[in-house]
């Protein structure tokens, strides 16, 4: 006799189930009403806003099927910013990587607007030339002035560069974007950024995370206006603390 195998429930049907489960789940460790979006982000793994009485959570798939005290911390973050359950949190998502989709650097870059030429400081030109002074043009990586963080009251520090070993892009803060600030100071920021590309982050024998191993920072002094560039920024910071950048 002929019969019907059970269908199996369709994927989006699975994904609600799956979603209003982890809704229950988190309702009582939050105690309120919770109301889960689920996404497949490569860089965000999760936000939250209170609305009321509902608290709203986005939150990356590898979520889903997270254990008890994961979700336990994941509440314990969003009430009340707890150190230890985002360190928690932190090892859960960097246990689970393997879930976040990879993109290529080029299609990270075709996601972000590349803005180099600024009004005193083209960086795209900047980049070509150390490339090919020092690289011998073999670093791949694109450029851009980054936004500029609003900032309440006096400034009192500056992230002037960085870069994203992700989608290899290097963003400089926008403040040095100003006639008094002289180019191989800029020059300098970006030779800085670049190194980043060749001497990746590492673990160091203490177990944290180091981002300026040695060997960059002797690296770095090949720079040629070394000396000059940390000078001037020694005697210039307030300068750049104190800017209120326009976006290029």
């Amino acid at each position: 006799m002929a019969r019907q195998l059970p269908v199996a429930p369709e994927p989006n049907r699975l994904l609600k189930v799956w979603r209003r489960v982890l809704e229950r789940r988190l309702r009582t460790r939050l105690r309120g009403k919770v109301a889960v979006e689920i996404h497949d982000n490569t860089h965000t793994m999760l936000t939250f806003q209170r609305q009321r009485a509902l608290w709203r959570l986005r939150l990356h798939h590898m979520f889903l099927a997270a254990p008890d005290d994961v979700l336990q911390a994941l509440a314990s973050f969003v009430r009340k910013g707890d150190a230890d359950a985002s360190a928690l949190l932190d090892k859960y998502i960097e246990r689970n990587r393997i879930f976040i989709r990879r993109l290529s650097p080029a299609q990270m870059r075709k996601r972000l607007r590349l803005s180099p030429v600024g009004r005193y400081h083209d960086l795209a030109r900047i980049y070509e030339r150390l490339n090919e002074r020092y690289f011998q043009s073999r670093i791949d990586a694109a450029i851009t002035y980054g936004p500029a963080p609003r900032v309440n009251g006096p400034r009192k520090s500056i992230k002037m560069g960085s870069y994203s070993a992700d989608s290899k892009v290097i963003r400089i803060h926008p403040a040095l974007d100003q006639p008094l600030v002289p180019r191989y100071f800029v020059e300098w920021i970006v030779f800085h950024e670049m190194l980043h590309h060749v001497y990746r982050a590492r673990r160091g024998d203490d177990g944290r995370r180091c981002i300026h191993p040695p060997e960059l920072m002797e690296h770095e002094k090949r720079f040629h206006d070394y000396q000059r560039a940390v000078a001037w920024e020694r005697e210039n910071l307030d300068l750049l603390l104190c800017a209120r950048a326009e976006q290029p």
